[in-house]
């Protein structure tokens, strides 16, 4: 899975979500949406995807595993249990490859934590499961895992056979 594929997609479904909402709202056709409020249409999505590009961008130029931890600032009150049950983890993965892997740490709460909507699949209005990490390689996306800890082997795993 491609993760500029994945966001682009995403991007798409959010701009026809939008059309179909602002079609209903005003009782118009999407075509006539598009005419009267196209340019504010796109001027938010661009707002709303710029930095995730970047930080897709920034994910995909990587020539090594990344691993991408999203968790909960560690600075909130209100703690996740599972991130900080998994954060050993993936300080362990860490030491073991050391250069040969990157690690990439957001928080949900800042802006480029909007990734975690891109990646996780589950249904539609699920709760959101923190942590939510991922390997990535050449802008592949390896495997996701969301609310759970995942053991150091399983990523390391992974890891060996993309490193091969």
């Amino acid at each position: 899975m491609d993760l500029r594929e994945i966001l682009h997609k995403h991007k798409e479904s959010f701009k026809n979500k939008l059309l179909d909402s602002l079609s209903h709202q005003h009782s118009m056709s999407t075509e006539e949406v598009m005419k009267q409020f196209g340019d504010n249409i796109e001027i938010l999505i661009n707002s709303k995807y710029t930095l995730l590009e970047q930080t897709v961008d920034d994910i995909c130029t990587v020539k090594k595993p990344v691993v991408l931890n999203i968790m909960r600032d560690r600075q909130r009150e209100d703690k996740c249990k599972i991130c900080e049950s998994n954060e050993p983890n993936i300080q362990a993965i860490d030491q073991m490859h050391g250069n040969a892997i990157s690690i990439f740490e957001i928080s949900e709460d800042s802006a480029a934590g909007a990734i975690y909507h891109v990646l996780f699949t589950g249904a539609p209005g699920e709760d959101k499961k923190l942590p939510l990490t991922a390997v990535i390689h050449n802008c592949d996306v390896k495997r996701v895992w969301a609310g759970k800890k995942v053991d150091v082997s399983v990523y390391a795993s992974l890891i060996r056979k993309v490193l091969v």
